[in-house]
């Protein structure tokens, strides 16, 4: 890696965790990493379907409504 004089700068050493906190291997770190990125995304997939759902049930109640009025 170069720095802004153009010097070669030796990359420090990268110690990588798992969870708990103790230090993991290349392995562990990627599925720790694995882990934490499906757990969010999961979060936002249970977010998005949530909002879904409301937005489906307003949907029908309006449809509802219509229907009633044309009768």
């Amino acid at each position: 890696m170069i720095d802004l004089f153009g010097n070669n700068e030796k990359q420090s050493r990268i110690y990588r965790r798992d969870s708990v906190g103790r230090f993991a291997g290349v392995k562990q770190a990627i599925y720790e990493k694995a882990l934490r990125e499906a757990a969010m995304y999961k979060q936002l997939y249970l977010k998005e379907l949530s909002r879904s759902r409301g937005i489906a049930k307003m949907i029908r109640i309006k449809d509802e409504l219509i229907n009633n009025l044309k009768k």
